[in-house]
């Protein structure tokens, strides 16, 4: 077996068959499909019956008898899949015929433990194709565990896992990666379709869920299970400038609105909380409005920004007009 693409499930109804058609469709055929069930309050579980009385072959199903969440649920996978390769696919999502064979194709001119691709948006139908550049932030920055193919042998050998919080799996997964040195190949191909549903993503952005505490948490376990001072001073930046990067986008992107009272009491938090893990994270050697190199210029842009503002004490009064917002 080659290739073990695990689709976890919750609540994905309207969208699984999509998901499980485009997978059957590739034009490469050495694979298995391993589905996670994870208690799925809706009509996913006869929808995967249906699925494996007509691809026995190709289908398992696996039915956890509590939710896990999507790291724990993808983990239940990687304990009974066979392939020599393990791709991550998120059950709303879809891809393209040709999506397996072209991650195959560029392991052929190396041994790596990693392929990254590009992705296409879609929001409502509208599709919107991303690449990415040949950098480190590839791995680290870009977190999804999507649109990659992993080694299954280095999964195993280095005792990856994600994390049993419910939000943010794939930063802690790929940093795992990073910390690992997983070698690692980008290639310039965009053929994971990764479906955005505009009401949910209203819903996430809700500043009661407190973003900045998750990952905080997120962090802290990371940190605990990851020894920084084992690894180069370089690669120990680029854990750091993933850090502030999340931690930004944290209070940037999913607390408009929220008030100024409440965004004092958040940047607070947030504060203390990149000087307790990182004491020197003002002079990280990647931040800067032009640097580092290949990253996204939304995300340069945003850490860049702040982190100068913070530097004359004055990045708490853009929080506090976004708070307005």
């Amino acid at each position: 077996m080659k290739v073990s693409v695990i689709v976890p499930v919750y609540n994905v109804e309207q969208y699984l068959a999509r998901c499980l058609d485009s997978i059957l469709a590739q034009t490469y055929d050495d694979y298995e499909i391993i589905c996670v069930n994870d208690c799925s309050p809706d009509n996913s579980s006869t929808i995967l019956s249906e699925y494996v009385s007509k691809h026995s072959d190709r289908i398992k199903v696996i039915t956890n008898e509590v939710n896990l969440g999507l790291g724990l649920s993808r983990e239940k996978a990687l304990g009974v899949a066979c392939g020599e390769f393990v791709m991550f696919i998120d059950s709303d999502d879809y891809i393209k015929p040709d999506y397996l064979q072209h991650y195959l194709d560029a392991t052929k001119d190396g041994d790596y433990d990693i392929v990254v691709g590009g992705y296409i948006r879609d929001i409502d139908g509208k599709l919107t194709e991303h690449y990415l550049s040949d950098t480190v932030w590839s791995s680290t920055t870009y977190a999804i565990a999507c649109a990659k193919l992993y080694r299954r042998s280095f999964i195993s050998e280095n005792d990856l896992h994600f994390t049993s919080i419910k939000c943010g799996e794939d930063i802690y997964f790929s940093l795992s990666a990073f910390y690992c040195n997983a070698k690692t190949k980008v290639i310039q191909y965009a053929g994971y379709y990764y479906v955005l549903n505009p009401g949910s993503i209203t819903g996430s952005m809700n500043y009661k869920k407190n973003h900045e505490r998750i990952m905080a948490e997120l962090f802290d376990t990371f940190l605990k299970n990851h020894e920084l001072s084992s690894i180069p001073q370089d690669r120990q930046d680029v854990i750091e400038y993933t850090y502030l990067a999340n931690m930004i986008n944290a209070l940037i992107s999913f607390n408009h609105g929220c008030g100024i009272s409440l965004m004092k009491e958040k940047y607070a938090f947030a504060k203390a909380d990149a000087e307790s893990k990182f004491p020197n994270y003002l002079s990280n050697q990647y931040v800067g409005l032009l640097k580092p190199k290949g990253q996204r210029t939304k995300i340069r842009l945003g850490v860049g920004v702040v982190i100068l503002l913070e530097k004359i004490h004055m990045a708490r009064f853009l929080f506090y007009l976004i708070a307005l917002i």
